[in-house]
């Protein structure tokens, strides 16, 4: 009797010592992908025994309110676990960035899952829990600050303002979008539309501030302020991106027809655009300023945050993440 009582009370203090992981799950009916992902997922979490505790989203930006509110109740370290795409990934890192005992982490189930792409470095179920098992291991990437009108927020992946916004505002508000979730075949949404706006969208002139200097682009097609490699579902639009070297890097892609853009965008699959310096400039920065006359839309993360003016500068090391090495 005495030793059962021992074993119980050793049963209790190991889960005491246990690390709980907070699941935030993306909440959307349209997002079929996200239930299927979370039903695997959670087998996984009961079959390693992981303490853990579930919120599911239940409108735009809860997801932000739920991890302001979980870390506000706590001062010691606390694991959030996004079961979603880049949208809730975004507004979890925005809820999250101010507090540092916050640890993030991502089960993709969206349309892109570029940060898990290349932040996370894993797209797998079963290597991202296997990350949360070793929060030892996480380590701190850099987030980037953007404010436009009065609208701030943090980024993991990138800013873009042009053409790669635009095709978002349609991805985002397309009846197919949970069909491609479905199937597996997000990044293919993003191309569709892509081939739809090259038709549409009329490049616009651009105003630039780079770390201070003035510089200004004729006939802009768009412009990426990356953070890390990937955007659009896994293109590598800034191959020499990485979330710890405390720069953005920035790509212009101005002076083409549009047939000629299809011909340079088609090289961002094996990183040749980069050696097409008549169309393509990149650099590197810590802060930059955008401003266009035409009404230009802005994305963050794949979300549409605004239009034709923003600035934006690096945060090094802000928010501590599990990351496959």
């Amino acid at each position: 009797m005495m030793e059962l009582q021992r074993k119980q009370k050793q049963l209790r203090n190991e889960a005491v010592e246990q690390e709980h992981v907070y699941v935030i799950k993306n909440g959307n009916p349209a997002s079929l992908n996200s239930q299927q992902v979370w039903k695997r997922a959670e087998k996984i979490l009961k079959k390693e025994a992981i303490l853990y505790s579930v919120f599911v989203t239940k409108y735009a930006g809860h997801a932000k309110v739920i991890a302001e509110d979980l870390l506000r109740e706590t001062s010691i370290r606390t694991l959030l676990l996004v079961v979603g795409g880049d949208g809730t990934m975004h507004e979890v890192i925005n809820g999250a960035a101010p507090y540092p005992h916050a640890i993030v982490a991502c089960i993709p189930a969206g349309s892109g899952n570029d940060y898990a792409r290349g932040v996370q470095k894993t797209l797998n179920v079963k290597e991202a829990i296997k990350l949360i098992q070793k929060p030892d291991e996480a380590s701190r990437i850099d987030l980037g600050q953007m404010q436009s009108k009065g609208n701030k927020c943090y980024f993991m992946n990138s800013l873009g303002l042009g053409f790669d916004a635009s095709i978002c505002e349609v991805v985002n508000r397309s009846k197919w979008k949970p069909q491609f979730q479905k199937w597996k075949l997000g990044k293919f949404i993003y191309l569709y539309y892509f081939l739809k706006q090259l038709f549409i969208f009329k490049p616009f002139s651009l105003q630039v501030e780079v770390d201070g200097r003035h510089e200004e682009y004729d006939h802009v097609w768009l412009i990426v302020v990356a953070n890390q490699p990937y955007f659009g579902g896994g293109l590598k639009v800034s191959p020499n991106s990485t979330t710890n070297d405390g720069k953005f890097h920035v790509l212009v892609v101005n002076n083409l027809s549009a047939r000629m853009f299809l011909l340079v965008f088609a090289t961002i699959f094996w990183g040749g655009h980069l050696r097409l310096s008549k169309w393509v400039r990149h650099f590197t920065c810590n802060e930059i300023k955008l401003e266009t006359e035409q009404t230009v839309p802005i994305q963050a993360d794949g979300e549409v945050i605004g239009d034709s003016i923003i600035s934006a500068k690096i945060i090094p090391k802000k928010l501590l993440v599990t990351s496959k090495r």
